[in-house]
């Protein structure tokens, strides 16, 4: 089992039928491929920026394979990979893509995230040094969010 944790900054802020699109699309694909995972969307009326986090798990070649679509894809910008590896279990298997829209409260629950989004957090990311990824992820699962 292989898991990839990336954010990146979303080419224009996103409708939410936008949103649905990018969400059926990507649960469509993962189901054939055996991918579960989580797609985390932040949208900061501050600056008009929005952001994507997403965790993608499942075989090694479905997960990578998966990850490169989405390199490719015009509506996100500034990929930086925060976390990959082999993992023991998967850690949202009942999840095809399960989906967050979230506000800064929700973010500000996990210690170093609050800040998604920021010129500091995308510093802190491209030198590696957010370590906490997967806590985040696991924050939205274990509070009972459904894969909605």
């Amino acid at each position: 089992m292989y898991h990839l944790i990336y954010v990146s900054q979303a080419s224009r802020p996103m409708s939410e039928e936008e949103l649905a699109r990018i969400l059926r699309a990507s649960r469509e694909h993962n189901a054939r491929d055996g991918i579960s995972g989580l797609l985390i969307y932040k949208y900061s009326s501050g600056d008009n920026r929005a952001n994507f986090m997403q965790l993608l798990e499942g075989d090694k070649a479905q997960v990578l394979d998966t990850f490169a679509r989405i390199e490719a894809d015009p509506r996100h910008h500034t990929k930086i990979v925060l976390e990959e590896g082999e993992i023991p279990d998967r850690n949202f298997a009942e999840w095809t893509m399960g989906f967050r829209n979230v506000a800064e409260e929700h973010l500000a629950r996990v210690d170093g995230f609050s800040d998604l989004g920021s010129t500091e957090f995308w510093k802190r990311a491209r030198s590696g040094d957010v370590s906490d990824a997967l806590d985040l992820m696991l924050t939205f699962y274990d509070d009972g969010y459904s894969d909605q």
